[in-house]
């Protein structure tokens, strides 16, 4: 057993380069929910046209997704199957990024709605082939789960560097516009005058998104390159026979019991996850009272991710993938569950409750994507083709429309409670604000209902069959019959 583990490993630096690049690339689709949606709301189009734009929008994906699974399974090139698309796909990302992160100030439902699909597209092309690459980089149990989460920990740091532009702008103001005479005075104004600062200049969503648009852009060319160039793409040996056809093909993916039962519960647990993302900043800002402190939040919520991941995937060796992914379902419901009690105005405590729900997002990420690229090999051991593409293009398009799903869900919701996204925050509970009913089911929507997303989504991993001792003998099987798909111990030719 211990020489099959390290059979196949892959450096620690082989998986920094491939991780890193998840940084910009997870930056595409992470700000949709929490920051592009809600200014565009703040322009003008409305929560039910844009739960309506949102859900049309993934329907694309049902057609792009399985088709890139499937043409990068069967790519043939001389850098390999999956980076001709990573690089192919990179300027129009770039392209529809800009578009939508910054707009004219002339904006309308259709132009939102043309640019989200375009870079729905463009992340697709990248997206796919990067997941199947990471699923084939290593056949061992426990690194899978390594480059997992360390994927998701670039995804996450990504996402606090994010969060520290507004902050460190509107810090730097604080001390470029004042002039105090000792640091006691300046401890004494800070707290004040930075809310100030945030709410007038750095807090504004538009010039978050601008700088975000921007730093994303010099990422998305250089960690591409570092990952093209030093992180080899997995050579591939299969079975010969006669190539199945697509249909063919997707019902074996059916036939899968330990993968579909793994694709039901994400996709469940990602549709709440859609849900709270969308209604984040409305959260904070209408319930919470600190809309311009919402970059603090997202600092501090995603870091304690960040922070939690290494914690969960010694968790994930000790007792397997699956009851690791169970404790942090549990873990993530009952921090939620406190979340509608937490009185308006008081920050701090909602940043500590948010603290312990958020080191659970990670897990709730990296540990079923490592347990994906598991129950790949089942379908490898039974065809002999190595089809990852395919698998992470059912994962993914599932994953996106759970996600885009649960964000039309959560606006249509609120929007039928009664909630105004644009009514004033300091009119709340008044004939002119949003009233306490409304506010109390935002919260509702935010917290309660997704964690009991997850909960639903509980019985179909309690007695999951896929156990790293299953996987060995998988992965025994595999090389006894020729079956092979490891990266090289030189790395190939980058593009």
């Amino acid at each position: 057993m211990a020489a099959q583990k390290v059979r196949g490993s892959v450096s620690e630096l082989t998986i920094i380069n491939y991780s890193a690049m998840y940084m910009p690339v997870s930056m595409v689709l992470l700000p949709l929910g929490v920051y592009v949606l809600p200014y565009y709301v703040e322009l003008g189009i409305s929560l039910y046209t844009m739960s309506a734009i949102i859900f049309f929008a993934r329907l694309s994906d049902a057609f792009t997704d399985p088709l890139i699974g499937v043409l990068s399974d069967k790519t043939k090139s001389r850098w390999g199957r999956r980076k001709p698309w990573i690089v192919g796909g990179a300027p129009l990302l770039m392209l529809s990024l800009y578009m939508l992160f910054v707009p004219s100030e002339d904006v309308s439902a259709w132009y939102f709605g043309f640019w989200i699909v375009i870079l729905y597209f463009a992340f697709t092309i990248v997206d796919l082939p990067y997941h199947a690459w990471g699923a084939e980089l290593s056949p061992v149990y426990d690194q899978r789960t390594k480059i997992t989460s360390r994927r998701e920990q670039f995804h996450f740091l990504g996402t606090i560097s994010f969060n520290l532009l507004p902050i460190v702008a509107a810090t730097a103001i604080f001390f470029s516009r004042t002039d105090f005479s000792s640091v006691t005075e300046i401890f004494q104004n800070f707290t004040g005058e930075f809310t100030i600062i945030m709410a007038e200049r750095a807090g504004n969503i538009d010039v978050i998104l601008n700088w975000l648009a921007n730093f994303v852009l010099v990422l998305i060319p250089v960690t591409f390159v570092m990952a093209c160039m030093f992180v080899p793409e997995p050579a591939q040996q299969v079975i010969p026979r006669r190539k199945p056809t697509f249909l063919a093909s997707l019902r074996v993916v059916k036939r899968n019991g330990p993968y579909i039962r793994l694709l039901v519960c994400y996709t469940v647990s990602v549709l709440g996850a859609g849900m709270t993302a969308v209604l984040s900043y409305f959260f904070v800002k209408h319930v919470i009272g600190a809309g311009e402190l919402y970059p603090i939040y997202l600092l501090v919520y995603y870091a304690s991710s960040v922070l939690g991941l290494p914690l969960w995937t010694q968790l994930s060796k000790r007792i397997g993938k699956h009851r690791a992914y169970r404790v942090a379902i549990f873990w993530f419901a009952f921090w939620a569950s406190w979340i509608p009690f937490i009185p308006s105005g008081q920050f701090g405590l909602f940043l500590i409750i948010m603290c312990f729900k958020g080191s659970a997002i990670g897990a709730l990420l990296a540990i079923p994507a490592a347990m994906a690229a598991d129950a790949v090999d089942i379908d490898s051991a039974r065809t002999g083709e190595q089809r990852a593409g395919l698998y992470f293009s059912v994962w993914g398009f599932l994953k996106k429309g759970a996600n885009a799903l649960g964000g039309a869900i959560g606006l249509a919701a609120v929007a039928f409670f009664g909630f105004d996204a644009l009514a004033d925050p300091e009119l709340a509970g008044t004939a002119e604000g949003n009233s306490s009913n409304s506010l109390f089911m935002l919260a509702v929507l935010y917290s309660i209902v997704p964690a009991g997303f997850k909960f639903i989504a509980l019985p179909f991993i309690w007695k999951y069959p896929l156990t790293e001792e299953r996987q060995i003998r998988i992965r025994a099987r595999l090389d006894r019959r020729g079956v092979t798909v490891q990266a090289q111990s030189a790395p190939a030719k980058g593009v």
